[in-house]
């Protein structure tokens, strides 16, 4: 193949088909509702990938499903600890430690997630949430102004993307 613009090519070459293609079958299996084989995949990935902070991820959102909040976290560490830039990872380590109580924990990863996207509607959602468990109104009412601004913000720039 011949290219005329060899920094494309190499970043094409780097592209790892078969991982894009299992990541892809493991979100489709989990938004589908199959999650025993959304786990199956995702062990089956983690073994030929095991440094790809996706299939952490994957593997935390797999297992919040299923209701196991503690095994999710320690997923997300996982992810987090190959990509800390990831903010989603510590929005949904965050639902799961909020999901089991620990509003300390869930406060903190919302809080690096904003630290780290500044942009990310979900973490002020999400921390909205954890403040009103925690009986800080006023903060919730602040948050959920700015995630809905954000929100805004994204379909605006989605419609104008579209003209």
């Amino acid at each position: 193949m011949i290219c005329a613009a060899p920094q494309v090519c190499a970043a094409q070459a780097e592209i790892d088909m078969p991982k894009l293609q299992a990541i892809s079958e493991i979100g489709s299996l989990l938004n589908t509702g199959f999650y025993e084989d959304a786990v199956a995949k995702c062990d089956e990935a983690m073994k030929k990938y095991p440094k790809e902070p996706e299939l952490y991820y994957w593997s935390g959102m797999i297992k919040s499903k299923l209701g196991d909040n503690k095994s999710a976290i320690k997923e997300y560490d996982t992810a987090i600890s190959l990509n800390p830039k990831n903010s989603s990872a510590y929005v949904m380590r965050g639902i799961a430690k909020s999901d089991i109580e620990d509003f300390d924990g869930a406060m903190a990863d919302f809080n690096h997630a904003i630290t780290i996207n500044p942009k990310d509607s979900s973490a002020y959602s999400m921390r909205a949430c954890v403040k009103i468990q925690t009986g800080d109104i006023d903060g919730a009412l602040k948050d959920m102004q700015i995630a809905n601004k954000l929100m805004d913000e994204e379909e605006a720039a989605k419609a104008a993307a579209k003209k």
